[in-house]
């Protein structure tokens, strides 16, 4: 009976630790997604482009309506003018997306800032294919800097897959599938790395739990960012 109570106060602190960790491996998170994807040409702001400075979604003015292009022209690499406001509401078309064409691809070349994507619902958390309402001790500039953080990444990858030669929607798709992977990855991998960072210690596990959880959360939740961004993005470019 001591025995369960010690594990079940372990398990306790442990998750403490893990979730107390978890902004900073977000925040890693989100910095190796973001510099997945170079953009050559175009990875430093252009003062002329639309995009210059755009402006962090759901914080400022709203995403105009999503413009349509018929399948013809997607495959083709015509995207809507709306994917060139600096915000833009999730692209909903009524069309698979396009697959990609070995024969098309091609060295990347400069391409036009995508805008962020910004959800229609104030309280939805997005995270590329993963959204959920947000909890109530979010506030909305909150919900809105965390989704602003996450939707700036995914752009970036649309933006450069856009630009070896892969259709806007099948680019729309590789990058909302690499985020939602990144984000599923980090929190399994933190609280896996949390776990296997504390356990050894056993009786003790209760008292260093603060100290090791948070590190081996970090780590943990890197390489399982890393993992799940690259199976997302797959996942994307084959369904």
């Amino acid at each position: 009976m001591a025995k369960h109570r010690r594990q079940t106060a372990t398990q306790r602190v442990l998750l403490r630790a893990a979730v107390s960790a978890i902004p900073m491996t977000a925040a890693l998170g989100i910095s190796a997604v973001a510099h997945a994807a170079p953009q050559p040409g175009v990875t430093q702001p252009d003062p002329g482009s639309p995009n210059a400075g755009a402006a962090q979604p759901g914080v400022s003015t709203p995403a105009p309506p999503t413009q349509k292009v018929s399948p013809q022209d997607d495959a083709h690499g015509v995207a809507p003018q709306s994917d060139y406001a600096p915000t833009r509401p999730d692209p909903k078309r009524d069309y698979p997306a396009a697959p990609i064409e070995p024969g098309d691809l091609h060295p990347p070349t400069a391409t036009p800032d995508i805008g962020v994507i910004v959800p229609t619902n104030p309280r939805e958390l997005r995270a590329g294919d993963l959204t959920a309402i947000a909890p109530d001790f979010l506030s909305d500039d909150q919900v809105a800097q965390v989704n602003s953080a996450l939707a700036g990444p995914e752009a970036q990858i649309s933006q450069f897959t856009r630009s070896v030669g892969i259709a806007p929607s099948r680019s729309d798709h590789i990058a909302a599938g690499a985020l939602a992977g990144a984000a599923g990855g980090a929190i399994v991998g933190c609280i896996a790395g949390a776990a296997l960072a504390t356990l050894p210690a056993g009786p003790l596990a209760p008292i260093i739990a603060p100290l090791t959880a948070p590190p081996g959360c970090v780590i943990g939740g890197v390489i399982g960012l890393a993992t799940g961004a690259v199976l997302g993005a797959g996942a994307g470019a084959l369904i």
